[in-house]
Formats: C-alpha cells, structure tokens, sequence
C-alpha cells in the first residue's frame, strides 16, 4: 500500500458517527442519464453493469442501482472498502465491493458497461499512470461500454495552488488538505485529456464545468470514452 492509499481513513475524512447520504454527481447525471448533453451517453437498464472506482458513499450508484442496474464498487484499501459497504448496508443498496485501484481493477476483461472515474484518475503520479489507467478500464469495460472519467480543470481551487513538477505532474500545496505533499496527474486541459483519452478508447466525447463561489472556484474536465 502506497502513502496515497494510507492516507485514505475514517479518521482524515472526518466521518460522522450517523451517516449522512451524499448526492450523486450533476454533471454525471446530466452526462450518462440524459441525451440532450453527450453525444455518447449510454443506455441504461437492469442488464447495466455499472462499476465505480473510488465508490466511497456509493453516492454515484444509487441512481443506477434506482434503476435496477447490477451495482459494483473499488476503493484503494479495506478500510475505504469498510466505509462503502457501511454506506451500502446504511442505504439498504446491493452493491458488491472489492479494494482495487485505477490500475488493478479485481474484476475480470470485458465485464462492465459502464465505468466511473470520479476525481480518482489524478492519483497517479505522471501521464504514463493515466494512460495505464485508462487501458486497465478498457480492459473491465465490454465492447461499446463507457468509461466517464472526471479529474480536476485548471481552474479547480486545489490544483491551481499546486506546485507544477512537470507535465501532467502536480504536488498538492494546500495547507488545510490531508494530501498536502502529494503528487497528482492532472490533464493540462481538455485538448489534453482528449489526445490521452482517444490513444486508448475508439471514441471520445470530453467537456468542461466550471463554478465560481465566494471562497472557492471547482473546475472540472471529463470524458466519455467508449470501448
């Protein structure tokens, strides 16, 4: 276990003793279960095999699982793992957990039809770990399955007060952050995570939100990759 898996606790996330259910991403929503916004947006039914990498909460399943959808979840060590089948047992939400990472996925080839990369690619250390990454989630995903990989933009309050080492390699400077000193793989932009994304997957759609508040600016890129 590397010093990014150790420092995923219980005890930094600050968790409450009585849990409190999360929401599942907007922009996923309106990405995967609309039309009107991605050109590539999948079909969803009960036959959907849906994997989360970095489940955490479970937030992003429940509305596949809503939709009677088989539900499937990694998280980087067992004490994470622990915290999403509480999250599962808590939400009374049938989902099978496993630890794995980005790129060491515990489920056999072509098995899913969609995957979720939420805010959990970056933790690799350099553009070779991204491209690794996203070869280990061709590998889970079934021909013409999606991938949806969100990371952090330029913009994003935590990347923008990063220490840039080199391409695509940033360690985290925030003070008030348990990942302070901690190298992250960030896409440059959006023209950047398109040309990694299109050497690995047959057909990519990418896009940007970015959100402006009193304190702080969130600044994210995705992509919907289909295998």
């Amino acid at each position: 276990m590397n010093e990014k898996s150790k420092a995923w606790t219980g005890a930094n996330l600050g968790l409450p003793e009585r849990f409190v259910r999360h929401h599942p991403s907007e922009l996923m929503l309106r990405a995967l279960f609309s039309k009107r916004y991605c050109s590539l947006a999948p079909d969803i039914g009960r036959s959907t095999r849906v994997l989360d990498v970095g489940a955490m909460y479970l937030n992003n399943l429940v509305p596949f699982h809503d939709r009677g959808c088989q539900c499937y979840g990694v998280e980087v060590n067992e004490d994470m793992v622990a915290i999403s089948r509480q999250a599962a047992a808590d939400q009374n939400l049938d989902v099978t957990m496993q630890a794995g990472t980005n790129r060491d996925l515990p489920f056999p080839d072509k098995m899913f039809d969609i995957l979720l990369s939420l805010n959990v690619i970056h933790y690799e250390d350099d553009a070779a770990g991204l491209i690794a990454a996203m070869k280990e989630y061709k590998r889970a995903l079934a021909p013409g399955g999606r991938a949806f990989i969100v990371s952090a933009g330029p913009l994003h309050h935590l990347r923008a007060s990063a220490t840039r080492e080199g391409a695509n390699r940033y360690r985290i400077a925030a003070e008030d952050d348990f990942r302070k000193g901690q190298v992250m793989a960030y896409f440059e932009d959006e023209t950047d995570l398109k040309a990694m994304a299109d050497s690995v997957f047959r057909d990519v759609a990418t896009g940007r939100v970015t959100e402006t508040h009193d304190k702080a600016q969130v600044d994210f890129l995705y992509a919907v990759c289909v295998r």
